[in-house]
């Protein structure tokens, strides 16, 4: 993708319209992908400005990958690091890690990169005022918990800096608090392989196999292309050490499906998903294997010279790579049925579908689950370089309340851009009654929560 024209926001805490250039940007970064997905995608991002901001992150990242704002708490080697790239809260969520453990943790390395820790933050704290807002819950409290987001990392940067082992502990039932264990304890009583079996597949003529008849979420996929993804699969699970399932070794494909409606950011790229048989009886016997197409990132062209070389040096070129990295050095036990394939000529990285994934609610979404999310992000950074907590302790510690300020007030005025982003693109959208591709109706979709919904994954 070429460089983007000149960034116009000089300053991140003065919003102001701009819709010739959101427009430009978001159909240049979007030109690549079939219409129908276009449209889908265009679609989401009208439903509300979360909605938008999930799915034009590379417009977050022209605005603030370079800005000299990094350099008031970061900005040099000591706070560059694998970062996650993209760490809105819907991208935190339930499942169970390698040892078996259900954890609330980061779920999705996609926008993984070598960058400054802050622009991290900076995400979360901008996704915790819109998901708020569009939660309706009143706009006074939004600062109060953006401010717990940054007093949770503050503190647990200031543990693992002392006690380097509690980076990787376990955020599971036992850690968590509030709102995040109350979903926690609901994943671990709704959630498992029996519910995602039944939600996925049926029993067809040759034994289990996908539900893709009148399943939105599921497409058929050719049987040569079938064909091919099954040889790539099977060299896949021969590379597996050690074999992440129980003994004697089986991986039997049972049955193959595109999967569709997978996330806002990733509309259009290819999933699928791989029905695997590992064992012969129990709950376990069945996994589901997810292989997602891994393209340049959003952060991409926005990244400081120095950082992308980094990223690039690491991955080698190769963006399956970079995922697959990035999900080892930020994550806690990560998934054993982590791998990467090469498919027609794509990189695709392999992981299993937790049957325990899940989002936290948000209506749920308060002050102490703002806390835990800065907590977990700050431990996901130390287990990346062990040197950074106690080098961004040390440039943190004697101005944290000018930390803490400058996060809730960057996040309140870049949620406003966003607002005056969305507006553009929505109104772009219903001046002619189409999508901005020439498809669709235009009109935002949103619907209006009805009571507490523990929700199932959506990326």
């Amino acid at each position: 993708m070429a460089k983007a024209p000149e960034n116009p926001l000089a300053d991140p805490f003065s919003p102001k319209p701009r819709p010739g250039w959101v427009r430009e940007q978001i159909q240049k970064f979007n030109r690549k992908l079939e219409d129908r997905f276009q449209t889908a995608k265009f679609s989401q991002m009208r439903q509300s400005s979360f909605a938008f901001y999930r799915g034009s992150a590379h417009l977050f990242w022209a605005d603030l990958g370079e800005s000299g704002l990094l350099e008031s708490f970061g900005g040099g080697k000591d706070t560059r690091l694998w970062i996650n790239g993209d760490p809105h809260c819907d991208n935190f969520g339930s499942f169970t890690d390698a040892t078996g453990r259900l954890v609330y943790d980061l779920n999705d390395f996609d926008e993984a990169v070598v960058a400054d820790y802050q622009l991290d933050l900076w995400r979360l704290g901008v996704s915790l005022v819109l998901a708020g807002r569009e939660a309706k819950h009143p706009e006074g409290t939004l600062g109060k918990r953006v401010k717990a987001c940054a007093v949770g990392y503050w503190r647990e940067l200031k543990r693992c800096r002392w006690y380097p082992n509690i980076r990787h502990g376990p955020w599971d039932e036992e850690q968590a608090s509030g709102s995040v264990r109350k979903f926690l304890f609901h994943a671990r009583k709704h959630f498992g392989f029996p519910h995602m079996l039944e939600r996925w597949t049926k029993v067809g003529k040759e034994g289990l196999c996908f539900k893709t008849q009148g399943n939105p979420d599921l497409e058929s996929i050719p049987k040569e292309t079938a064909w091919k993804l099954e040889k790539a699969l099977q060299r896949y699970a021969e590379g597996l050490r050690p074999w992440p399932a129980d003994k004697p070794r089986l991986f039997e494909i049972s049955d193959l499906a595109r999967r569709l409606n997978a996330g806002i950011g990733s509309e259009g790229l290819k999933r699928y998903y791989a029905l695997v048989r590992v064992g012969e009886v129990g709950d376990g016997a069945y996994r589901i294997l997810e292989l997602k197409q891994e393209v340049e990132p959003s952060p991409w062209n926005y990244l400081p010279k120095k950082a992308r070389r980094k990223t690039d040096e690491l991955c080698e070129g190769d963006q399956a790579l970079r995922v697959d990295l990035a999900c080892r050095v930020l994550g806690r036990y990560p998934d054993p049925w982590l791998g990467r394939v090469e498919f027609r000529g794509d990189p695709y990285v392999v992981s299993e579908r937790s049957p325990f994934k899940g989002r936290l609610p948000l209506n749920l979404l308060d002050d102490d689950a703002a806390y835990q999310m800065g907590a977990i992000l700050a431990r996901a950074h130390c287990r990346a370089k062990k040197s950074f907590a106690k080098k961004a302790f040390r440039i943190i510690k004697e101005e944290k309340k000018v930390f803490q300020k400058q996060l809730v007030a960057l996040s309140h005025a870049y949620a406003d851009q966003v607002e005056m982003d969305y507006l553009s693109f929505r109104t772009k959208a219903n001046d002619n009654g189409t999508g901005m591709n020439g498809m669709g109706n235009g009109k935002p979709t949103q619907k209006k929560a009805k009571g507490t919904v523990m929700r199932m994954d959506k990326d």
